[in-house]
C-alpha cells in the first residue's frame, strides 16, 4: 500500500505539471526587465516610452503655424525671396571706442538684411524668425506698432532710448554709454556696427529701423509687406500706443 500510494502521488504531480504547461503561454518577462526579445518589444502599447515612434510625414501637418517647423535653410531661402540678404553678426562690446580695444562676445545671430534703392541707400536688419512667421514676435508687433517716438532730449542715442523706453527691449552692452557695443560684420560694406534692439522673447529688428518706422519712414523695406505674420482684425495690444486727448 505504500508504494501504490507513492506512486498515485507521483503520477498526479506530473500530471498538474503537464496541465499547467499546457495552459500557458510561457513564462512573461518580468516588467521593465532587460533583454526583452523583439517579439515582445514589438507588443508594447503605443503610448509607452519605449515603443518605437510612429511614421512621421514630410508634410507639416495643418495645424502648425510660424516658423517652428521650418529649418534654418527654409527661413534663409525666404529672406532671400523677400529680397533680403542673409547675414551673420557677432556681438562685440566698446564698439564705441577704438577698434583694437573692442571685446568679442560669444555667439552669432543670423539675420536678413534690406537694403533700399534710394539715395541714403538706407538698411534695415531683422532675425529671420519675426519675418518668416506667421505667429507673432515682440520684434515684428514694435515694428507693426509704430509707438511714436517721443522728442530726443539730447545727450543719448535717441534709437536707443526709444528701444528701451518706449518699447522695453534692449540695445545697451554692458554699462557703458549709449549703445556701448553691437552687432559686426566686417565684410559689410555700409554698417560694420549695428544696434540691434533685442527683446525678451528673443526677437529682433535694428533699433534705427524702429525709431524711422515709428514716424512712418520706412529704411530699407517696408517690412509689413514681407513678413508673413498677418495680425487678423485689430494688432494685438502688445505695446501701447498714446492716445491723443481731445482738445476742449
Amino acid at each position: 500500500m505504500k508504494i501504490s500510494r507513492a506512486s498515485i502521488l507521483v503520477a498526479a504531480a506530473i500530471s498538474a505539471t503537464v496541465l499547467t504547461a499546457c495552459g500557458s503561454s510561457g513564462p512573461s518577462a518580468p516588467t521593465g526587465t532587460a533583454g526583452t526579445s523583439g517579439a515582445e518589444s514589438s507588443s508594447t502599447p503605443a503610448g509607452s516610452p519605449s515603443a518605437s515612434p510612429a511614421p512621421r510625414s514630410t508634410a507639416a501637418p495643418a495645424s502648425t503655424t510660424g516658423a517652428a517647423a521650418e529649418s534654418t535653410a527654409e527661413l534663409e531661402q525666404y529672406c532671400q525671396q523677400s529680397g533680403g540678404q542673409v547675414q551673420t553678426r557677432r556681438p562685440f562690446w566698446n564698439t564705441n571706442g577704438d577698434q583694437s580695444q573692442w571685446l568679442a562676445l560669444a555667439g552669432t545671430a543670423t539675420m536678413c538684411r534690406f537694403q533700399a534703392d534710394d539715395e541714403a541707400q538706407s538698411r534695415i536688419y531683422v532675425d529671420l524668425t519675426t519675418l518668416s512667421s506667421t505667429d507673432p514676435t515682440l520684434a515684428g508687433l514694435a515694428y507693426l506698432a509704430k509707438v511714436p517716438m517721443p522728442p530726443s532730449s539730447g545727450g543719448a542715442n535717441p534709437a536707443t532710448g526709444y528701444c528701451g523706453n518706449e518699447l522695453r527691449g534692449s540695445s545697451t552692452f554692458g554699462g557703458a554709454g549709449a549703445a556701448g557695443g553691437g552687432w559686426v560684420a566686417q565684410a559689410d560694406p555700409d554698417d560694420v556696427v549695428v544696434s540691434l534692439c533685442v527683446f525678451p522673447d528673443g526677437s529682433y529688428i535694428d533699433e534705427w529701423g524702429l525709431a524711422y518706422h515709428s514716424a512712418g519712414d520706412v529704411r530699407g523695406k517696408d517690412l509689413t509687406s514681407v513678413m508673413r505674420y498677418r495680425p487678423a482684425g485689430t494688432l494685438p495690444p502688445v505695446f501701447s500706443v498714446p492716445q491723443v486727448q481731445p482738445t476742449s
